[in-house]
């Protein structure tokens, strides 16, 4: 994937890259999301990736400043039982409860939720508030 290396607006280095829209298939599964700047997918066969995102969006957590964290839970719910599919995010509004529950939480960059996590997130509702 080509990456580009530039100046944030902070002069700080940063990465620049498009996400992609699937990831490879092959016979991996999801092992965790690293949370760091993006929303990133590491798998049972070691590799690390983007999250697959579609065109023009991009995957948040916690408060996103107008991001949804049910974007992120729409992605990650596909991707735990179809690495290489394709997401949709135009009915992001449908994701489990549990899972937009688990992103809309503010983390530090980097935390890693592991796969049981996030089965767990899936199948539990949200706690009331």
């Amino acid at each position: 994937m080509p990456v580009l290396r530039t100046a944030g607006h902070d002069g700080k280095q940063v990465w620049r890259f498009y996400a992609p829209l699937s990831l490879p298939a092959g016979d991996a599964e999801l092992a965790s999301v690293v949370l760091h700047h993006t929303v990133w997918i590491t798998t049972s066969d070691g590799h690390l990736h983007p999250a697959p995102c579609t065109p023009s969006e991009h995957l948040w957590w916690g408060d996103g400043y107008g991001d949804r964290p049910s974007e992120a839970a729409t992605v990650i719910n596909l991707l735990l039982d179809d690495l290489g599919g394709t997401p949709n995010l135009r009915e992001h509004y449908n994701a489990p409860k549990g899972l937009t529950a688990l992103f809309n939480e503010d983390r530090k960059q980097g935390t890693e939720l592991t796969r049981s996590t996030l089965l767990h997130a899936r199948m539990t509702p949200p706690r009331p508030r």
